[in-house]
């Protein structure tokens, strides 16, 4: 008898334990932090959306959203928290930040696996090529037509799968895990072109300019170039627009107060004057303002 009343002491709170774990709010992936305690967001080096400044400050577009977005809803200064671009959704999902500051764009899988913050820009795919173009590239069909032509591209990143789309060969299309990493594989001529968003782009050569500047203004004349025009596929019917956002766990309530925030924000003129400095004109700014991200088609470019 005493067996029997030990094993149904033992089913009863095995069962119990059992019940409570799958009540758990953890199973439901981890919350945001309350209002009173700093946000951890990730980031990934890549001027203009997110980088270091020589004093070691971390500024950007992306960044920026998130702090003015922050203040107006009075959360502190979030704990920043860097991260290879390719690792920062694995991040979120594993609980070690609560949110993404680094020029996302939505894409239909990061959409299913991420809640997107309404845009905060439009953008579309640039090409980095070598001064002059001499491979005359213009359009992703251009890189895949061309033998010769091989294509850097940021790991994990949506331009990554316009060019596997484009039916760009795996052995011409080189990943790295940095904007730095593909213009150090450009202008070493181990690719011919790199594709990013254009905002990026413009960024990198107005720095590579400055850079010339100061040391000779001969190098000046052999520095890459954007590719003008460019085309995701060829014609110039073949544009793509993306629009990058601050991203969270799905579920996460945060999100909705972010948006909320942004909402107000987004194309009032402290916004525009802020970004800026960052190359992200009226032209930018206009198409998403005031438009949830629902609201709007296209295809991510980062």
């Amino acid at each position: 008898m005493r067996l029997i009343l030990w094993l149904g002491l033992v089913m009863t709170v095995t069962v119990a334990v059992i019940v409570s774990i799958g009540r758990s709010p953890a199973l439901d992936g981890p919350q945001s932090p309350g209002p009173d305690r700093p946000l951890r967001v990730g980031y990934a080096i890549e001027a203009p959306y997110a980088f270091r400044d020589p004093g070691g400050g971390l500024y950007g577009e992306a960044v920026d959203m998130m702090r003015a977005a922050l203040r107006r809803i009075g959360r502190p200064e979030p704990v920043w928290i860097h991260a290879e671009f390719g690792a920062l959704m694995h991040e979120l999902d594993m609980g070690r930040i609560d949110a993404i500051a680094s020029g996302l764009c939505r894409a239909p899988e990061r959409a299913a696996r991420l809640a997107f913050s309404r845009p905060t820009a439009a953008v579309q795919p640039g090409l980095l090529v070598a001064a002059g173009n001499p491979l005359g590239l213009h359009s992703l069909a251009d890189v895949v037509g061309d033998a010769r032509a091989r294509l850097c591209v940021l790991e994990q990143s949506v331009e990554q799968d316009m060019a596997r789309r484009a039916s760009l060969p795996d052995s011409r299309l080189r990943t790295r895990t940095s904007a730095a990493g593909c213009l150090t594989e450009l202008q070493q001529g181990a690719v011919q072109a790199m594709m990013l968003s254009v905002p990026s782009l413009r960024w990198m050569v107005r720095q590579l300019e400055q850079q010339a500047r100061s040391a000779s203004q001969t190098r000046a004349q052999h520095l890459p170039e954007l590719a003008q025009p460019f085309w995701v596929s060829s014609g110039p019917d073949g544009s793509a627009i993306g629009y990058p956002a601050l991203a969270f766990r799905r579920g996460d309530r945060l999100r909705d107060e972010i948006d909320a925030a942004l909402a107000t924000y987004i194309g009032s003129p402290e916004h525009l004057q802020r970004v800026s400095v960052y190359g992200f004109d009226e032209g930018l700014i206009a198409p998403v303002r005031g438009e949830p991200l629902a609201g709007l088609r296209g295809t991510a470019t980062r």
